[in-house]
């Protein structure tokens, strides 16, 4: 229980970091955050991309190194992402 609620906590922290950092990323959050909870009973749902979020894919390798998103699923033509904490992102969004 007390690793799930620092990891938990790293994650809140990182995403408060890089919103102070980068303003810019709030819109990408908050739009990642909506699409994947519109997306909750789709059993099939592997994640949004790069238009999802309107933002440069480039951009999205950021939240990716930062520990805040990861690559779910990835072929030649598509990469899809998950919030890593989409809880802790709702959280840091918030305070932002």
């Amino acid at each position: 229980m007390y690793m799930y609620t620092c990891v938990r906590m790293q994650d809140f922290n990182n995403t408060v970091q890089l919103l102070a950092q980068k303003p810019e990323y709030l819109k990408t959050l908050q739009l990642a955050v909506q699409k994947e909870e519109e997306n909750l009973s789709n059993k099939q749902y592997l994640g949004w991309q790069w238009f999802d979020v309107e933002t440069h894919p480039a951009k999205i390798v950021r939240l990716v190194t930062s520990s805040i998103a990861k690559v779910n699923f990835k072929t030649n033509s598509s990469t899809c992402y998950l919030l890593k904490n989409r809880e802790s992102v709702k959280r840091a969004i918030k305070r932002s």
